[in-house]
């Protein structure tokens, strides 16, 4: 059996020590999410993961792991996890430069057929991925 991110990472969270008052449902969110282990890790968790800043040693492979399925996918909107990836520091994708290549070559094939709403997604996503590549390959 896999190790919870709790054991993981040496942290314990107990929803009963915030106050009524304080409670968000972020505090729910990562009281679940450190009861999980990797491969319990959704979609959902990964972006707020990357949004939070918090577990990106976990968050990133998991978010391959999806965009290597679906290079479209995000939580908020078609794309996302793609456009949160291309923003961080390139330092977490050391390891995983070989999968980024053959993910991003073929999402830009797949956006030539993919279902968009509109042209100017179309664009944009393929603006996305040219920036992503640039920035991951760059000599």
């Amino acid at each position: 059996m896999e190790n919870k991110i709790s054991e993981i990472y040496g942290v314990s969270f107990n929803i009963a020590d915030i106050s009524s008052k304080d409670k968000c449902s972020m505090h729910d969110w990562y009281g679940v999410l450190i009861n999980k282990t990797y491969d319990q890790i959704d979609l959902f968790d990964v972006t707020r993961m990357i949004i939070q800043e918090m577990f990106l040693e976990l968050a990133v492979p998991k978010a391959i792991e999806f965009i290597k399925d679906n290079p479209f996918c995000g939580q908020r909107y078609e794309g996302e996890l793609i456009e949160l990836l291309s923003k961080m520091d390139l330092s977490y994708f050391d390891n995983y430069k070989d999968d980024m290549q053959k993910i991003l070559c073929k999402a830009s094939i797949e956006n030539k057929t993919y279902e968009w709403l509109c042209e100017e997604e179309r664009r944009e996503f393929f603006e996305l991925i040219n920036f992503f590549q640039l920035k991951l390959f760059k000599k």
